[in-house]
């Protein structure tokens, strides 16, 4: 209500009257006719009483003093009393303490003083409406001393409420709920911290964890707060996504340095919880949790542990790795080197394509699904807040097979896919993805653990890949493992690939139409080096 239509009320006798007072203003109201709409109370023992000739009484005082108790200027009411500037700064602190909330004050009925009385004392009910549409109820004395011919308030914060001391103040705060989307660090997760196409999936499955805020009101003295009356919030529920903030800000930078489509999933080895999962805005169309690919030579991981596991090979055997060999119909090619003989291991690092090619196609048709499956690649689980696609892997025969062994023909498989790979040669274990912690994945086709007996000697192989192998570019990064891969995909382009390991930070790193994994690679040290 604007200044100019406020209505000030005074009520001879003794007639009970109501202030009702917000932090933005002040309504009075009354049964009786309202006798002036542009006049305010006027300080102390100016305020003209409705009966001629009659000397002010102190509930008339008194009422004027509620009425603008609470308004904007506390000096109004600050100045009734006989200590002005304590008033002032005990009306300020609760004004300000009290927030939104209402105030409103009713006298009691009361019988004038005898004409030589000195002092007196006002009864009046107070109600604070809050924010919450509660309420808050207590009775109050306001004493009341004569001056001369003038009645004053005299001045005592228990005028604001009974158990207010001198330097305290009313409180009316809110209590959150405490549900939360938080990050890994435990700091409530924001959109801009992940992909939007995720955080849409995961807020959007979650719904509303916040829970009902509640509030409080009480006496505020200094850093102490003393309830009176309160709502406890409704608990929401709390859900960490696995997600690591400073690894997710890493790959997302690692893949925004290129120009051409890339992708980084990253995953914890020793809980399989996902750690980063970026793209960057020139792969368009999908993203790494089901964009599938054929996976070039990151598929002899598999296929290597296909060989040990079906004897064909040891880490040491002598393998012939051939610039050029026909297999069955097929021609294939290393990358312009060749080897008469060599360790198997090395064949490995060094990514013979002939080597694979020719031990693949003495594998059982079945031999490479299975193992891929073994390591999360064609295995499947229903992931909370994600839809994913980890690839394929046929059961092949003949020339397909020769193919697929080292990640061409019909076998695919997405960035997510891969870094279950990597995760799966560094822990040992059945990998789990988890996204929210609290909300497991679902296994829906998922297979036991690749043999102990093989995952010793790749993880050797790994590491020698980076060492001395294909990418030893990468040799300075402490306890780095992994393989590259170069995928043709059609039209004279190929992708190219980084899956590896460092510690318990298990990842893939794709780029498309990178010509060769050296872009992977290049992304790849961006990544780990933050």
């Amino acid at each position: 209500m604007e200044q100019k239509t406020r209505r000030w009320i005074l009520i001879s006798g003794a007639t009970a009257t109501a202030a009702i007072v917000g932090v933005a203003g002040v309504l009075l109201w009354s049964p009786d006719p309202v006798i002036s709409e542009t006049e305010a109370p006027r300080p102390s023992g100016q305020a003209e009483h409705a009966a001629e000739g009659t000397a002010e009484r102190p509930a008339d005082v008194a009422r004027s003093f509620l009425s603008v108790l609470f308004t904007s200027d506390a000096t109004m009411a600050a100045n009734m009393t006989d200590a002005s500037d304590a008033a002032t700064t005990a009306i300020r602190a609760t004004k300000s303490g009290m927030g939104a909330s209402a105030y409103q004050a009713r006298l009691a009925a009361a019988t004038p003083p005898p004409p030589d009385a000195t002092t007196a004392e006002i009864t009046a009910s107070v109600t604070w409406t809050m924010p919450s549409s509660s309420s808050l109820k207590y009775d109050i004395k306001i004493p009341m001393q004569k001056s001369g011919n003038r009645w004053q308030v005299h001045w005592t914060p228990t005028i604001i409420h009974p158990q207010l001391t001198d330097g305290a103040s009313l409180t009316y705060r809110t209590a959150l709920a405490d549900g939360a989307l938080l990050g890994r660090d435990g700091k409530p997760l924001v959109q801009g911290t992940l992909p939007d196409g995720l955080y849409n999936a995961i807020t959007g499955q979650v719904g509303n964890l916040k829970g009902a805020d509640g509030w409080e009101v009480g006496i505020t003295t200094g850093t102490a707060f003393t309830a009176l009356d309160g709502k406890k919030p409704t608990s929401g529920e709390k859900i960490t996504v696995t997600i690591d903030p400073s690894r997710q800000a890493a790959a997302q930078a690692a893949v925004d340095a290129l120009s051409q489509g890339a992708a980084i999933v990253a995953i914890d080895a020793s809980t399989t919880e996902i750690l980063a999962v970026a793209q960057n805005k020139s792969l368009s169309g999908t993203n790494p949790f089901i964009g599938r690919y054929a996976p070039g030579s990151t598929m002899k991981i598999v296929t290597a542990a296909a060989i040990l596991n079906a004897g064909l090979a040891q880490p040491n055997t002598s393998v012939g790795c051939p610039a050029t060999a026909t297999i069955g119909t097929r021609t294939i090619k290393n990358a312009d080197f060749g080897y008469d003989s060599i360790p198997f291991h090395s064949a490995f690092a060094y990514s013979c394509n002939t080597t694979f090619a020719d031990l693949g196609s003495k594998l059982a048709p079945n031999a490479l699904p299975d193992m891929a499956k073994r390591f999360g690649l064609g295995a499947d689980w229903t992931v909370q807040a994600a839809d994913t696609n980890t690839g394929k892997v046929p059961p092949a025969t003949g020339d397909q097979q020769v193919e697929n062994s080292f990640g061409q023909g019909n076998v695919v498989a997405s960035p997510f896919g891969m870094a279950l790979v990597a995760a799966t040669v560094a822990s040992g274990r059945t990998p789990t993805p988890t996204l929210m912690r609290g909300k497991p994945s679902v296994p829906n086709d998922v297979a036991a653990a690749p043999p102990a007996a093989v995952l010793q000697p790749l993880r050797g192989m790994m590491r020698e890949v980076v060492t001395t192998g294909t990418a030893r570019q990468l040799a300075g990064i402490p306890n780095l493992a992994g393989k590259t891969g170069t995928a043709e995909a059609g039209g004279g382009s190929a992708h190219g690939w980084f899956v590896g390991y460092q510690g318990n930070v298990a990842f893939a790193v794709f780029v498309e139409n990178a010509g060769s994994s050296q872009s992977a690679l290049t992304t790849t040290a961006a990544f780990l080096r933050g």
